[in-house]
């Protein structure tokens, strides 16, 4: 590789993180005239390749502080432009939802078990309109329904879910490995979709990397009432780890939250929320639905795997040598000679 190739390998390699994708996106769109759930396991990959942009900075040789700042200033503009024009954007329902569950609370309805008509035109590639007519059922934990801005609409929950990533990236700008594979421009699509995956990650990266004492663990405790994955994150990270008082503290705290929508109405919150409508009693519940094929139709459950990654990578990959260690066959010892 010449040396200027090199040199602005770190640019290029983001430049390819959201060029092949969108060059298989839109032919694929072009024959099939609609969003499918091929778009997230192309847009997923693209996501989980991000951890390439640590190798990239390393090969050119450059100052790595200084590429993220340019990587950051790239993939925040590529953002805003996403939020703008609808280019890359409206993966997903959920900023033109979530007001609509707030504001069915408001009005003294159980959004678990109320459903709303959403109505809204969503813009692909800001070239094909779709008019998308459709109830939805709320599914998340009570407090993330909080976190938006009134009145801004979905335009202004796409530019919080931006900004939450700005601040990610902030909170770990010190780590090299983590801040390089959050600051990926495909990572900013994901956060300028509006997916509410970016509030819960902006609140669980403070309590680990920045906040300490209380406010720490008020962040951490926050999420425990926010998205399911958060739950399952702290379970598994305080398990591993042999607490078991903390461990039970979470799905202690987690029901504590979800009381007064068990109180109201039982079936609601416990099939929607907390069971996912896998257990007994819960068939007829309106997302009971759920398929295997969920674990990789969804772009933003790749972003969940590149944060552990990105934040845990060196315990993963100390765990991942002990385990190597204990499946790989010993050495017999050879038998004595006689």
């Amino acid at each position: 590789m010449t040396e200027p190739a090199r040199r602005y390998l770190p640019e290029i390699v983001a430049a390819l993180l959201v060029g092949v994708p969108g060059g298989i996106s839109i032919p694929l769109f072009l024959s099939r005239g609609d969003v499918t759930s091929a778009f997230a396991v192309i847009w997923g990959v693209a996501t989980l390749a991000s951890v390439a942009l640590v190798p990239a900075v390393a090969r050119a040789g450059t100052d790595w502080q200084r590429e993220l700042r340019v990587l950051f200033v790239a993939s925040g503009v590529l953002g805003v432009v996403s939020i703008v024009t609808g280019i890359g954007n409206n993966a997903t329902d959920e900023p033109f939802t979530m007001a609509a569950y707030l504001a069915t609370l408001l009005h003294g309805h159980d959004p678990y078990t109320t459903v709303v008509q959403v109505t809204y035109t969503a813009r692909t590639l800001n070239l094909w309109s779709n008019h998308v007519s459709a109830p939805f059922h709320y599914v998340y934990l009570p407090l993330l329904l909080f976190f938006q801005v009134p009145g801004t609409g979905a335009v202004g929950y796409k530019a919080l879910g931006l900004a939450c990533w700005a601040g990610i990236v902030y909170l770990v700008r010190k780590d090299r490995f983590a801040a390089l594979c959050l600051v990926s421009p495909v990572v900013a699509l994901v956060a300028a979709n509006g997916f509410t995956d970016l509030p819960v990650l902006l609140l669980m990266t403070l309590s680990l990397r920045g906040a300490q004492g209380i406010p720490g663990r008020a962040a951490e405790y926050a999420t425990y009432a926010m998205k399911q994955f958060a739950n399952a994150f702290w379970l598994v990270y305080y398990v591993v780890r042999r607490d078991v008082l903390r461990a039970g503290l979470v799905v202690g705290l987690t029901l504590l939250f979800a009381a007064p929508f068990l109180l109201w109405h039982p079936d609601g919150i416990w099939c929607e929320a907390l069971t996912f409508s896998l257990s007994p009693g819960c068939a007829s519940a309106p997302n009971s639905s759920r398929q295997l094929s969920d674990l990789y139709s969804h772009w933003n459950y790749y972003l969940w795997i590149v944060w552990v990654y990105a934040l845990f990578h060196t315990e993963l990959h100390r765990l991942g040598a002990r385990a190597w260690a204990r499946l790989r066959p010993r050495p017999t010892a050879a038998a004595p000679s006689s």
